[in-house]
């Protein structure tokens, strides 16, 4: 008899027995043969289950029965050929489940296919645009549009600034300085009140146009702008009347918007004077 039943039973039920099925197995294995009256003693399980238990075994091919009328016996079938039915039960499982989930997935596969096929194309109005208004995610969405940029940065540069503390500042000035030393062509266009009024604009354009940023200046400009490779719009949008000094910034995936930006960007730089 094994005598640590708990960590037997356990390895029972991995199998594939119940619980009830492992602890008569184990008790069969004492000797050969038992009678219910006497299993239902030595298991703890009632006399009514005790049947219905033996008789599951035995169907399964782990259990022998022999005897006739009240005088049944049973006896354990040898381990290598019980476990190994029990296997073999649970692999014929297994297999007609997974083939019921193949031919499940076809079914899936033949019907949704053509719908996928037909509207995979289709883009909703609002798939192309992000609206923000919490600064620092204003930041890291502009923060990685900077990165993904290879070719060309554009920028009308006016208020409403998210780089309003030293770290935001800090951090942009970084990514843009990158930008320029892979060989992006880096564009600003900055108003003349605005620059004259703003001192950490002036160090930070100084700084930008040792590495290699172009800027010029303007009068005035219709709005606060960035144009990434003819591929992304930044824009904000106005506050309404009596609302707070938040900032609300849209981002546009859209190649023609960007294309048309694009457009009126260089229709402003060629009317702005070079930055002296």
């Amino acid at each position: 008899m094994v005598r640590d039943n708990r960590k037997q039973i356990q390895m029972f039920i991995n199998l594939g027995l119940t619980e009830r099925e492992a602890k008569v197995y184990i008790r069969l294995l004492t000797r050969k043969g038992f009678t219910t009256l006497e299993l239902q003693d030595s298991v703890d399980i009632p006399r009514t289950k005790m049947y219905e238990v033996l008789q599951k075994m035995v169907a399964r091919g782990i259990v022998t029965q022999w005897g006739s009328g009240r005088e049944k016996y049973y006896g354990a079938v040898e381990p290598k050929t019980a476990f190994r039915t029990v296997l073999n039960e649970f692999k014929n499982e297994y297999q007609t489940e997974i083939e019921k989930k193949i031919d499940a997935l076809e079914n899936l596969i033949s019907t949704y296919t053509p719908i996928y096929e037909q509207n995979k194309d289709i883009v909703g109005p609002l798939d192309f645009v992000e609206v923000f208004r919490d600064k620092v995610q204003i930041q890291n969405k502009y923060v990685q549009a900077i990165k993904k940029t290879k070719y060309d940065f554009l920028t009308f540069n006016k208020g409403p600034y998210v780089c309003d503390t030293s770290k935001r500042l800090s951090e942009q000035e970084k990514e843009e300085a990158k930008l320029i030393k892979r060989g992006v062509i880096c564009r600003n266009i900055y108003e003349e009140k605005e620059l004259m009024e703003i001192v950490w604009l002036q160090k930070y354009l100084r700084h930008q146009i040792k590495l290699g940023q172009q800027a010029r200046l303007i009068a005035s400009l219709p709005i606060k702008m960035v144009v990434c490779d003819e591929r992304t719009v930044i824009f904000p949008l106005l506050q309404k009347f009596g609302e707070s000094n938040n900032i609300t910034m849209i981002f546009v995936e859209h190649h023609e918007l960007a294309l048309t930006c694009k457009m009126l960007f260089n229709w402003l730089w060629e009317k702005s004077l070079p930055f002296k």
